[in-house]
């Protein structure tokens, strides 16, 4: 080889040498990185507190209660003091809690109430058998001498005026045969009208068929009699009808009306509604009810391409009903309370509002509900721990194997430059004997 190719080799082999040491000083910072890294996350397991069990023992407390034979009492503090009153000196003053039944009306509010007002145009018919009605007709009067229409309203002594209808042209005719799915009346039959005033002094209209000309007979009848009337208007919240509450109807809705009245006067002379909610019987106003109606018609209005109902869009309505809630009665008093035994606990009560003494039921009592919500706050604990240990450990895996994987290349790079100073050395050795070749020769 001659001086200048062995000088280039040389050359060569000494930039390939100072890459393999840069490379490998790369590596050490990678490595030491990592180091840094894995350093993190064990001071970060360090950190983390294992999670203890909660101790039934932390959720028991020692309690006293007594009863008078009607409300059973706990006493919830006791203190001692000299106090004297009446001529009675009390040794403590205790707090004590009891839960008593309150009769409550309560306002809430139905967020999809979907209220329509709907007017009745079917001719529904029923039996009067079927309402206990009895009517004498008298040449085209009836007289009603018992029974109750579909309005709660009694219809004893009540005279009405009966009409035959021969025009098959008229609505009433037609919603006659509509709820009957008829097409016609059966041959020989005939539809009338009675009409009457009820005792509210509304208007009321009623239809019946008979086989004999009704509006001239003057015997007792007791023939199929309308149990709705066409035109009556009611409402419907979703597919729950609403009746008009009368007062003295039902002794139930009566109680709860009295006692929505008394919690809310404002309320008093306004017109109510009965309507089932969630298998309870719930008020609310005619005013609120056409309120609904009018807010999803405005809401309609706005927004005049929607493709809706308008009882989709309606306001919240306001509702009325009557409930028994049991409440809690906290009371703080003076007593008189007796240790007979010389344990260290009290065997009775004479309370400054009592006449009576009674006997103290003493009892370590555990509140479970909070001893259930620490041990799911237990359960949840330990599942973050186990995460957080889990997400340590798998990150402490990947840091290791990237470790590895860097000291491999690192061994290889070492394993190389060795190989590079073993091949320089030789390559240094040619060219000093080419040198000394050299100057030997022309200094000869």
């Amino acid at each position: 080889m001659g001086m200048a190719a062995s000088q280039a080799r040389y050359l060569g082999l000494t930039a390939r040498k100072t890459n393999v040491e840069y490379e490998g000083q790369q590596i050490n910072q990678a490595r030491t990185a990592l180091s840094n890294q894995s350093a993190s996350l064990w001071n970060q397991m360090l950190s983390l507190s294992v999670p203890t069990v909660p101790e039934i023992t932390e959720y028991t407390t020692h309690q006293y209660s007594f009863s008078d034979g009607y409300n059973n009492y706990t006493l919830s503090n006791i203190q001692t003091v000299d106090h004297e009153e009446g001529g009675v000196k009390y040794n403590a003053q205790v707090t004590y809690y009891y839960n008593q039944d309150s009769y409550k009306s309560i306002q809430s509010r139905n967020t999809n109430p979907q209220v329509q007002s709907i007017t009745s145009d079917t001719a529904r018919v029923v039996s009067s058998k079927d309402l206990g009605i009895k009517y004498t007709t008298t040449a085209g009067t009836i007289t009603i001498t018992s029974g109750t229409d579909d309005y709660g309203v009694s219809l004893a002594d009540k005279t009405a005026t009966v009409s035959k209808i021969t025009d098959t042209t008229l609505d009433a005719y037609k919603n006659y045969l509509k709820a009957n799915n008829l097409s016609e009346l059966p041959s020989g039959t005939n539809l009338f009208s009675i009409s009457y005033t009820d005792s509210a002094g509304n208007s009321v209209t009623r239809y019946t068929t008979s086989t004999t000309d009704m509006s001239a007979q003057t015997t007792e009848s007791e023939d199929t009699v309308l149990a709705e009337d066409v035109g009556k208007e009611y409402y419907m919240l979703g597919n729950t009808k609403a009746e008009k509450y009368s007062y003295g109807s039902d002794i139930e809705l009566d109680a709860a009306y009295d006692q929505i009245m008394f919690d809310f006067p404002d309320l008093k002379g306004q017109e109510m509604w009965v309507y089932e909610k969630n298998g309870h019987r719930v008020f609310a106003t005619k005013e609120d009810l056409d309120a609904c109606i009018a807010s999803g018609q405005d809401a309609i209005k706005k927004d005049e391409f929607k493709i809706s109902s308008s009882i989709d869009y309606q306001d919240p309505l306001n509702q009325y009903y009557a409930t028994t809630i049991s409440q809690r009665l906290e009371v703080k008093d003076y007593a008189i309370l007796d240790d007979a035994t010389g344990s260290g606990r009290y065997a009775n009560i004479k309370l400054r509002d009592f006449s009576e003494n009674f006997d103290l039921k003493s009892e370590e009592v555990t509140d479970q509900n909070s001893y259930n919500d620490a041990m799911n706050q237990y359960y949840y604990d330990v599942s973050q721990y186990e995460k957080q240990m889990t997400d340590i450990n798998a990150k402490t895996s990947i840091i290791q194997e990237q470790d590895r994987t860097l000291e491999l290349r690192l061994k290889q790079l070492d394993t190389e430059q060795k190989a590079l100073t073993t091949e320089m050395d030789a390559v240094k050795g040619i060219i000093q004997k080419n040198v000394e070749s050299t100057f030997k020769t022309f200094g000869g």
